[in-house]
């Protein structure tokens, strides 16, 4: 997931500069980052240790600032339906 989304980044970050710049190896510089992107995901390459580390810190903080519910719903409650609406006026 990490070379993933790096190399994905930087396709876009090249393919951004190309377009404003008008330069070819920018153009092949989002060229090559993209099909790094697709072989990372197509031979599912291994997270680094540190990225792991980073992502999990990254998420223990986001469920720290998250307020209220987790979830909508709780597992062993069931949706009820609506009820009707009045088009009375």
């Amino acid at each position: 997931m990490f070379f993933r989304d790096l190399f994905a980044s930087l396709c876009f970050i090249f393919f951004g500069l190309a377009l404003a710049t008008q330069h070819p190896y920018l153009y092949f510089g989002a060229m090559m980052c993209g099909c790094l992107a697709l072989t990372a995901k197509k031979k599912r390459w291994p997270n680094p240790s540190w990225s792991d580390a980073i992502y999990d810190k990254f998420e223990n903080w986001v469920h720290d600032k998250a307020e209220g519910p987790q979830r909508e719903f709780t597992d062993g409650e069931k949706i009820k339906p609506l009820p009707p609406l009045d088009d009375k006026k």
